[in-house]
């Protein structure tokens, strides 16, 4: 009996070893993120494999959940955050931390470098860009309910600078009583969204909505365009069942999207409602 106990305490030593390995190899990474300074949680903060579909964004507390599996060790996990430095961690030294009581991210906020608005006594003209799609005959929504999936519309302009006064996304229907989202607003480089380009997040929180176009305010924030550029919806908090579907159609922009915020972008023919009411300068 006692060699028999001493074999059985071997295999569940065995067994607990490899829960450990199983563990530290990072399947699931657990963690929060904070002000370096302050020590507050950030929320919404973008956490992504660079390169690849896997990704999630930080809740209102900043506590964050993701699985790594199948992911090589020398792989990067990007935390990106507007106003925040982001930072860079290879899967090793991330798989290592999450085996700590005290997986923390402390992320140090750095002044950003906008754009100089001058005002002169010039004569705007206001338009509006992007898709207008009013009917929906035609609806497209998020391909995937994965928090940091994002899509939206590429917006050309014709007259540079151009102030972006206003978002309209014109919706075909909406499963819930509660839209939240955060805005991005990129800037382009060869035709490719590169990097957002205002001052501070932006949050659409639209409670007890009843299927209407949602219309976002922008003239506060002097959202000051130099070129073509990207506006899009990112899912950053989980909405549970039910869905949020745009007018769309053929022969208009086409709609931008990617599952992550390290994904790469992809494109689809189908453009969805979304427009702009932007202010141009008269030529």
């Amino acid at each position: 009996m006692q060699f028999k106990s001493s074999v059985l305490a071997r295999v569940l030593l065995v067994l607990c070893l490899a829960c450990t390995l199983l563990e530290t190899r990072g399947q699931v990474i657990m963690g929060q993120i904070v002000d370096q300074s302050t020590g507050q949680p950030i929320a919404y903060v973008n956490i992504g494999v660079v390169g690849a579909g896997v990704g999630t964004v930080s809740d209102d507390q900043g506590m964050f959940r993701l699985r790594i599996d199948d992911l090589p060790d020398d792989a990067i996990l990007r935390y990106s955050m507007l106003g925040y430095q982001s930072i860079d961690q290879e899967l090793r030294q991330v798989r290592q931390a999450a085996t700590s009581s005290d997986h923390t991210i402390r992320m140090t906020s750095i002044a950003l470098e906008l754009p100089q608005i001058t005002v002169n006594p010039r004569d705007y003209k206001a338009i509006r860009a992007g898709n207008e799609l009013t009917r929906p005959n035609l609806n497209a929504g998020f391909f995937y309910n994965d928090l940091g999936n994002e899509l939206g519309t590429m917006v050309a302009i014709k007259a540079r600078p151009a102030f972006v006064d206003q978002v309209n996304l014109h919706l075909a229907y909406c499963q819930y009583d509660t839209i939240f989202y955060r805005l991005n607003i990129y800037r382009t480089e060869s035709g490719q969204p590169v990097e957002r380009i205002y001052s501070s997040p932006l949050i659409i929180d639209y409670r007890g909505h009843q299927g209407e176009d949602v219309y976002v305010d922008l003239r506060e924030a002097q959202v000051l365009v130099e070129d073509d550029f990207l506006v899009s919806l990112e899912l950053i908090r989980e909405l549970g069942e039910g869905g949020l579907m745009f007018c769309a159609g053929f022969f208009k922009d086409k709609t931008w999207y990617r599952k992550t915020s390290q994904a790469s972008w992809e494109t689809s023919n189908v453009g969805i409602g979304i427009s702009v009411d932007i202010r141009q300068e008269k030529k």
